[in-house]
């Protein structure tokens, strides 16, 4: 496991990783290729989910609990500026763990385990990323990328409205949007059943792996 700071020496070497890999996959017959992600497109795929998993979660919610149950100054856990300021901190500390959950996922797959999952901060998009540096096939590449957004989003989703606690539904309500562009990758995959897939170091993405010729 690397935990790093990216900058310009480190994005060097991750170029380099990736050119030593496609050579090594071309020596057994595979030609690399290139799945990329729309940021634009992520954005708004993202408002669009957070307007679907919004509405339905909170109808859902009303619908179970009644009106009286939705508090707007619940939303946050706490009342006013505080409530909004800790819900803040906490959706950012939830950011490093959707990283950390991509990784954990994708590290049983992974001949080297631990030791093929980089762990790192971006500063100049101001985020952390997780980047495993061994190609996987579809279905453990599917279930690292889902992951986060099912154990940060889902799930507290399911258990806010379960319990009535709006706050648990805000929060994951947020990490679903966090993971939309996740859930733009697993929409590809279906296109690669039979591909080796590997995050791409440097472009929004992935590359994918075919047998030349294909």
């Amino acid at each position: 496991m690397r935990i790093e700071i990216e900058n310009e020496k480190i994005r060097e070497r991750k170029k380099k990783e990736y050119s030593d890999l496609v050579e090594e996959m071309d020596k057994k017959g595979y030609e690399a290729r290139l799945e990329k992600i729309s940021v634009l497109g992520a954005n708004i795929f993202g408002l669009a989910v957070m307007l679907f998993v919004g509405s339905v979660s909170f109808f859902f919610f009303v619908l179970i609990h009644g009106d009286s149950a939705f508090n707007a100054d619940h939303l946050f856990g706490l009342p006013g500026i505080s409530g909004m300021l800790i819900f803040m901190a906490v959706f950012a500390a939830s950011i490093f763990v959707h990283e950390f959950i991509h990784g954990f996922f994708w590290h049983f797959y992974c001949k080297k385990k631990w030791e093929s999952i980089d762990f790192g901060f971006n500063p100049k998009n101001v985020t952390p990323y997780c980047h495993c540096r061994e190609p996987l096939k579809v279905v453990p590449y599917f279930w690292g990328s889902i992951a986060p957004t099912l154990i940060i989003g889902i799930l507290p989703i399911i258990l806010g409205i379960l319990l009535n606690v709006i706050f648990l539904v805000t929060f994951g309500i947020i990490g679903v949007v966090g993971g939309s562009g996740d859930l733009m990758v697993i929409f590809t995959l279906r296109k690669h059943k039979n591909s080796m897939l590997f995050d791409h170091p440097y472009e929004v993405g992935y590359a994918y792996f075919v047998k030349k010729n294909d």
